[in-house]
């Protein structure tokens, strides 16, 4: 008996084909061919183009836009890379699928014409102006000439989202824990919209108060806690007035300096202010403490000359191997400590951006 005969396989184009992303996922890189475009139904893409080992933020793609559609349409490699900012569901339509629809002239296509026209203007203007927003300009100490170097978060939009984040604030509602509870779309609002900080740092940055114990990001973001309104202000005045100073005069902690602020702020209870405020911390205990914990040094006690140098404890006393005692204002030093914390976040997302270039 003979084998059935195949069926000749369909040549037809296929229709749109969903895809799905999780956050952090790349949907295309820079510089790869394009072989389709895409919808996005669902979740937010965050467009970056790179700019040496960082890179610099190009825009936010939300439900209902088209994306991709310049290389598709001309067969250049792709301009930029997109990125999913959060979980993510979009139509991938292919050349084939576009010729075969395109006499019919869907909705998609409609926004996708639009879409194209109002980029082709835009675009030049608006990278220059973003890669002017994601600049550091500092004076070169031996020149004195004003220099720029590329950073993904930079102070002045630091400054704009936490301001973001109080004026939400002042919308908010006491929260069952403690804090003000704020709606994720009200910050976006204030920061994106208002303020224009693109999407994704405003997320990062968001990130990084939590991470720091400012915030606490419920769900998927779409409610947000802020547990220190007042350290929050009190910050923002901080990093405004450091902003301020020339660079040699600033109050900037390295990351080994940071842990050693950890590690005193992590035992500062188990020594008692004096009527002045000020507390004698044996820096010898400590890291003796520490290095049992981690099983390495924490830290050496020579290290103490960065906090010493910036004004956050005083010369050390040594009496013997095990007594090494500094001075510090308890309060003063703890506020500083929460302040540091923020801003190594923040520099810690930058150097992931610098060396990751997305």
């Amino acid at each position: 008996m003979s084998a059935p005969a195949l069926k000749p396989q369909s040549t037809a184009p296929q229709g749109p084909i969903v895809k799905k992303l999780a956050r952090g996922e790349m949907l295309f890189s820079e510089g790869e061919n394009s072989r389709a475009m895409y919808l996005v139904k669902s979740g937010m893409i965050r467009i970056f183009k790179k700019k040496g080992d960082a890179a610099i933020e190009i825009d936010t793609i939300r439900a209902g836009q088209i994306l991709g559609e310049l290389a598709f349409l001309d067969g250049n490699p792709r301009s930029a890379g997109g990125e999913a900012l959060t979980d993510c569901e979009l139509l991938e339509i292919s050349g084939p699928t576009f010729q075969s629809t395109l006499g019919s002239m869907p909705d998609w296509l409609k926004i996708l014409l639009k879409t194209v026209v109002g980029r082709l203007r835009s675009a030049g203007t608006r990278i220059r102006q973003l890669e002017t927003a994601s600049s550091q300009f500092e004076y070169n100490d031996k020149t004195g000439k004003r220099e720029s170097s590329y950073v993904f978060i930079p102070t002045h939009e630091l400054l704009k989202t936490c301001s973001g984040i109080l004026l939400a604030a002042r919308r908010g509602e006491t929260g069952s824990e403690g804090g003000v509870m704020l709606k994720g779309a009200a910050i976006h609002r204030y920061a994106t919209q208002i303020m224009q900080i693109p999407t994704s740092k405003v997320t990062s940055i968001l990130d990084a108060l939590s991470a720091s114990g400012v915030t606490k990001i419920l769900g998927d973001g779409e409610e947000i806690l802020l547990t220190q309104p007042e350290f929050l202000e009190k910050f923002i005045h901080y990093v405004n007035e450091e902003n301020l100073l020339e660079p040699a005069k600033r109050h900037d902690v390295s990351p080994r300096g940071f842990v050693l602020m950890t590690c005193i702020a992590k035992h500062l209870k188990s020594y008692p202010e004096d009527s002045e405020g000020m507390s004698e911390v044996n820096i010898a205990q400590i890291r003796k403490s520490e290095t049992e914990t981690l099983g390495r040094d924490a830290f050496r006690l020579d290290e103490l000359s960065e906090l010493i140098k910036l004004g956050y404890c005083t010369n050390i006393n040594l009496t013997s191997a095990s007594v090494a005692t500094t001075k510090l204002k308890a309060k003063a030093f703890m506020m500083s400590y929460r302040y540091q914390k923020v801003l190594i976040e923040i520099h810690t997302i930058n150097e992931q951006k610098r060396k990751g270039g997305g």
